[in-house]
C-alpha cells in the first residue's frame, strides 16, 4: 500500500466515521495491518471506538498512539474519556498537556475545560489540597463571586491566588478563562452589511472565524489583510481591538479603540470596549471616564449603568480604606 493510498483510505474512513463507524474501523484496521504505527489510523480507530461508547478499548489506542508521538488529538480524547468516568482532575491534566502540544487549540480546549469546571463547580475545592491554604480560600471565594455574577471580584481572587501559590496556576487559569469568555462576549462588534465587495466578504469571513469557528488567530490574519488595504476601516480596527483582548494584549487593544475614536468621536461601541478593557486591567478611574461619556449621550444605558455603578462602588470602597 503506497503513502498516497493510505492518505486516501484515511479520508474514506473519516467520512465513514459519521454514518458507518464499523466500516471506518475496518478501513483503519486495513491501514494498521500494513502500517502498525500510523498515528492518524491509530487515533482514528480510537475515535471510532469512542463513537461506539467503547471507551476502555478506545483508550488503549490513544495510549499506544502517545507512545509513538504526543498529539493533541490523543490527549484531548483521553481528557474526554476521563471526563466520562468523572475523573475531572485527570481530564483537566490531559487538556493542559494538549495545549502544550498545540497552543493554537487553546480556545477550543478552554471550552472543554469549562464544561468540566461547570460540572464540578464548587466541588473543585476537593482538588485544592496541594495548594497554599490562603490560595484555596481565595479560589473558593472566587467561585462564590462567580456564581453570584460578581465577575470582577472573582477575577481579583483568582489572580491573587496565583500570586500566593503559582502551583495552582493551571487550575485557576481555566477559571480565569471562563470569565474571560464571558467578558469577550460583552465586547461590541459592528456587524458588516452584506455585499459583494472584496472588503465586505473579508469582513464577514473574519467575523465567522471569530464568532462561529472560534479561530481568533485566523480572524486576526484576515483583519490585518483588510487593514492593509483600508487602514482606516473603523469597524475592522474595532474588531482587531476585540481580538487582541482575547490574546491579553490589552495595551494594543486599547490603541485600536483609541484609533477608532480619533477617526470618529461618536464611535460609541469602541468607547464601550475601551472602558471594558480598562476595567479588566483595573484602571478604574480611566474606565469610569469612558462610561461617564456614554451616560452623557445615553447609549447602551442598561449595560453602561451596570458597569458605571460597579466601578464607582469599587473606587469609593478603595477611598474608604
Amino acid at each position: 500500500m503506497m503513502t498516497k493510498d493510505i492518505a486516501t483510505k484515511i479520508e474514506q474512513a473519516l467520512d465513514y466515521m459519521q454514518n458507518d463507524t464499523i466500516k471506518a474501523i475496518a478501513i483503519f484496521d486495513d491501514i494498521l495491518e500494513f502500517d502498525p504505527e500510523n498515528i492518524e489510523a491509530i487515533n482514528g480507530k480510537g475515535s471510532s471506538l469512542m463513537k461506539l461508547n467503547e471507551f476502555d478499548e478506545a483508550e488503549k489506542y490513544f495510549d499506544h498512539s502517545l507512545t509513538i508521538k504526543k498529539t493533541s488529538s490523543a490527549l484531548i480524547n483521553k481528557g474526554i474519556i476521563a471526563k466520562s468516568r468523572k475523573e475531572y482532575k485527570k481530564s483537566l491534566s490531559y487538556y493542559d498537556k494538549a495545549i502544550q502540544v498545540n497552543p493554537e487549540l487553546n480556545n477550543i480546549i478552554t471550552i472543554l475545560k469549562n464544561d468540566i469546571l461547570n460540572l464540578i463547580d464548587m466541588e473543585i475545592e476537593i482538588d485544592l489540597n496541594d495548594f497554599n491554604p490562603k490560595s484555596n480560600e481565595l479560589i473558593k471565594k472566587g467561585l462564590e463571586y462567580k456564581n453570584s455574577e460578581q465577575l470582577w471580584d472573582a477575577l481579583d481572587c483568582y489572580q491573587k491566588a496565583i500570586e500566593i501559590d503559582n502551583n495552582c496556576e493551571n487550575t485557576v487559569q481555566a477559571l480565569i478563562n471562563e470569565i474571560k469568555t464571558i467578558l469577550q462576549n460583552e465586547l461590541m462588534i459592528n456587524t458588516p452589511t452584506f455585499g459583494n465587495s472584496k472588503i465586505n466578504q473579508l469582513k464577514i469571513k473574519s467575523l465567522k472565524l471569530l464568532l462561529i469557528e472560534e479561530n481568533p488567530e485566523e480572524a486576526l490574519n484576515i483583519v490585518n489583510q483588510i487593514l492593509k488595504e483600508t487602514p482606516n476601516e473603523i469597524d475592522t480596527i474595532n474588531q482587531k481591538g476585540c481580538i487582541l483582548f482575547i490574546f491579553d494584549e490589552f495595551d494594543h487593544s486599547i490603541e485600536c479603540f483609541d484609533k477608532c475614536l480619533n477617526l470618529n468621536s461618536k464611535c460609541y461601541y469602541a468607547l464601550f470596549n475601551k472602558g471594558l478593557i480598562l476595567r479588566r486591567i483595573n484602571k478604574l478611574e480611566e474606565s469610569l471616564e469612558c462610561f461617564n461619556e456614554l451616560l452623557k449621550v445615553n447609549v447602551y444605558p442598561e449595560k453602561v449603568n451596570a458597569y458605571h455603578t460597579e466601578i464607582l462602588e469599587k473606587i469609593q470602597g478603595k477611598k474608604k480604606r
